[in-house]
């Protein structure tokens, strides 16, 4: 074994309790100065001068290169080569082939006129075993895509766990059912600043904890994402987003320890929104008591932003909430730089005579939707997610940026391959306005990172929907910009909706 290329959780904790002391929990930023403010705006309907425009991926969504240069599997491979868990046996095994075409994709977002791109970073391939010795080929794969983007004059926004745990620590203590992953996971991340830190300054810790703490663990019967797990109680699949809370902990941490210079830390949540039915006193109140008490913000975003896990969602699961132990809440509650928010839908709520005070509405099958069964559309969802977030939370100036939004393709290609893709511009257009709502009346919105950059790898659905701004010919390769891409490049361009 290299000890060289070893990174004990020994050698980052004490610089990371010297880095801690110097945030408070509510944490100005080390990078504070370089987010733009919604205040400054360029003109009537105009972003604010700085803003954030962006497009994202994930590595096992584009990147393909499954067993090449020493990268080691991870769940979503084992899930996907399981017959009969995504449409049509689809797997990421060469999924967009980013991995080689890094140069032309930079190219694309250039042509595009995107300055941020969010990708997220291969655990497996950085760490085959999930711990232990780092395999260099893959730092430095990240590596030539970052300075490929710089060289476009494009930031770098690093995801560091996009859902593919490495299969090694699920064979080995059952992923994240387990406590040990909070560590291992920190010992990934700061072997990750350590190395690319140089090149990246921004990064979020965990996609969507909800999506795969939830999604893939399943009450009694078997999760439809990886590990596609069934755990015994509700207890125990709340247990496992408590370890994936203390994982996100240990990550801000290590990162802030090794990184070589300044950096801002954040995460990406699918935290949920409500929507007041009609702008009331009475409605607004309830939508705010709905968005601490939901499983996701109650249990997920609340403990993050506080410290505390909601009270009225503990009241709700008094019987399924996690074990908690002494100086859990603690790591959990780090000081973030910002938050991104995966929006691409929400809920009604109105107030209700009821104990909790509110009543959330049902959305029938035949209200609009994005080409999913889940994504009905409802624009509204992303101011009210921004704004919830200080006024229901209470973190009224932590800087918060849309780190995916967007909807699958209900167009075909036609025979020159143009994805005549008017559903999806509709869709931009309705949720940006919400988003220019938000900037315009003060709330601290940075930024907007389109899903997807890519056709890509869909999860379980495989490469059956379609969610990129540019298509992908998977027999070739070829990409064709849709026409939400050209869309999307004059809304930069006039930095306003058009």
């Amino acid at each position: 074994m290299n000890t060289k290329n070893q990174f004990s959780r020994r050698s980052f904790i004490g610089t990371a309790v010297a880095a801690g002391a110097t945030l408070a929990a509510g944490g100005s930023s080390t990078v504070a100065a370089e987010h733009p403010r919604s205040q400054s705006t360029g003109g009537p309907g105009s972003f604010p001068k700085d803003f954030w425009w962006g497009s994202a991926t994930a590595a096992y969504q584009v990147e393909g290169a499954a067993a090449e240069d020493g990268r080691g599997p991870s769940i979503w491979d084992t899930f996907s080569h399981t017959p009969g868990k995504t449409d049509g046996g689809d797997t990421g095994d060469v999924a967009c082939d980013q991995y080689h075409r890094y140069a032309e994709d930079a190219k694309l977002m250039a042509d595009l006129g995107v300055k941020h791109y969010r990708f997220s970073i291969s655990w497996s391939r950085i760490l085959p075993e999930g711990r232990g010795t780092v395999n260099e080929k893959g730092v430095d794969y990240y590596r030539r895509l970052v300075d490929a983007l710089r060289q476009h004059g494009i930031t770098p926004h690093a995801t560091l766990f996009h859902w593919d745990l490495p299969q090694a620590l699920q064979d080995r203590y059952a992923g994240w059912q387990s406590r040990e992953v909070a560590g291992d996971f920190g010992d990934y991340a700061a072997a990750v600043a350590k190395r690319l830190g140089d090149r990246i300054k921004h990064w979020m810790t965990i996609n969507e904890t909800s999506s795969f703490a939830i999604g893939g663990y399943g009450v009694g019967k078997a999760g439809n994402k990886a590990p596609g797990i069934a755990v015994a109680t509700e207890k125990a699949r709340w247990q496992i987003v408590h370890n994936a809370l203390l994982a996100h902990g240990a990550a801000c941490q290590a990162i802030r320890a090794a990184s070589p210079g300044r950096c801002s830390v954040a995460t990406a949540e699918d935290y949920s929104s409500f929507v007041p039915l009609t702008e009331t006193p009475e409605n607004i109140a309830a939508a705010r008591r709905a968005f601490v008490r939901d499983n996701r913000n109650g249990a997920i975003l609340m403990p993050i932003l506080t410290g505390q896990y909601d009270a009225g969602w503990l009241e709700d699961h008094r019987a399924s909430a996690p074990d908690i132990a002494d100086g859990d809440l603690k790591l959990i509650h780090q000081p973030l730089d910002g938050l991104g928010f995966n929006c691409y839908t929400g809920a009604y709520v109105r107030a209700a005579d009821n104990p909790k005070g509110y009543e959330t509405l049902p959305m029938f099958d035949g209200y609009p939707k994005g080409n999913m069964p889940w994504l009905n559309i409802l624009p509204e969802a992303i101011y009210w997610g921004i704004r919830l977030v200080g006024e229901a939370a209470n973190r009224k100036n932590l800087p918060i940026f849309i780190s995916e939004n967007g909807c699958a393709d209900g167009a075909l290609p036609s025979a020159d391959e143009l994805v005549r893709d008017t559903d999806r511009i509709m869709y931009y257009r309705a949720y940006l306005r919400q988003v220019q709502r938000a900037a315009a009346e003060g709330y601290p919105v940075i930024g907007y990172f389109s899903w997807s950059l890519l056709d890509n790898f869909e999860w379980a659905c495989g490469y059956s929907k379609r969610f990129g701004l540019v298509r992908v010919n998977f027999k070739t390769q070829k990409r064709t910009p849709k026409l939400s891409y050209h869309w999307y490049q004059e809304v930069i361009r006039q930095n306003r909706v058009v």
